[in-house]
This record gives structure tokens, sequence and C-alpha cells, in this order.
């Protein structure tokens, strides 16, 4: 498949990206508590070393039997940042629904009209990842459901990056 590509995809880039299974995503986690059998928090990352990012997939701290996704587990998140920056990545990747979210409950319109007014209506798990450098960069309607959208928010790594 590599010998059909666009003119700028030079031979060996195409080979590459297409065989070497390196490329692909690969799961990396950290947790905090005792052990790994019985985490009292963990954070799931896929590691994507082809697009130079780190995506959060799962997450969750158990706060004395309330299942909490904030400030607890700030540190497993910096640990992941750590872990991104060393291996080169430039962004973090976090997708959360919409709920208590303006765009919530209904259908999206044009993405970049949506995306610009983006407001949480006390959604407090988007404020703390707010809070924390994620800034919200688009969007993937109904993957929770009919009008339940998710908001891709990326935090920048690199040391130009803006946040």
């Amino acid at each position: 498949m590599s010998t059909i590509k666009p003119d700028w995809w030079d031979y060996q880039g195409a080979s590459q990206q297409l065989q070497d299974e390196k490329l692909l995503a690969r799961l990396v986690g950290w947790y905090l508590g005792e052990d790994a059998e019985s985490p009292k928090g963990w954070l799931l990352c896929a590691e994507f070393p082809g697009y130079c990012y780190l995506s959060i997939e799962n997450l969750g701290y158990d706060a004395g039997g309330a299942f909490v996704m904030e400030e607890p587990l700030e540190p497993l998140l910096r640990q992941a940042e750590e872990y991104a920056r060393g291996k080169g990545y430039r962004n973090l990747k976090y997708v959360i629904g919409s709920t208590g979210m303006s765009c919530h409950g209904r259908p999206l319109g044009d993405y970049a009209k949506e995306l610009a007014g983006l407001r949480s209506l006390d959604r407090e798990h988007y404020d703390f990842f707010y809070g924390y450098g994620f800034r919200p960069a688009g969007f993937l309607p109904n993957c929770y459901g009919e009008n339940y959208h998710g908001i891709i928010m990326i935090k920048g790594l690199a040391p130009d990056s803006l946040y």
C-alpha cells in the first residue's frame, strides 16, 4: 500500500507508517495506592508515537466510596505529562462527555462556532481539566448517544505551548 501515496509522502515514510507496529497505540498507566491489584486511583493512557501524543483513556479515584475524576488524580496527570515529555510527545489528549456543557442535549451546529461558544454550566470535571491547562479542540458528535457529544480536550506539552 505504501506505493499508493500522495507526492509529498516519501516511500520510506509511507512504508514505515503503514508497517511499523511501534507507531500504533500502546497502553500505559499509573495508579495511586498500595498495589496495582487494589488501586485507590488510576490513569490509563494510550500513546500514539506516530502522532506524538498521549491520550487519557480512563481515570478514576475512590474517595471513600465516591467515584471522583478531578483533584486527587493530579499526581497521576503530572506523571503522565512527565512520561509524555520524556518520549518527545507534544500533546496530551482527553475526551470528556458533554454533560453539564452548553452543547449537551442538542444537535451540534457549525463546529467552529460551537467550539467558540462552548461553556461549562458549572461542570466540575471540565472546569478542573480546563484549569489544569486542557483546552477544547473539537467534538466527537453523538459518541456517547444521541446529542451526547465528546469534547476533545488538548494540553500542549511543548515548551512553546500556550498552556
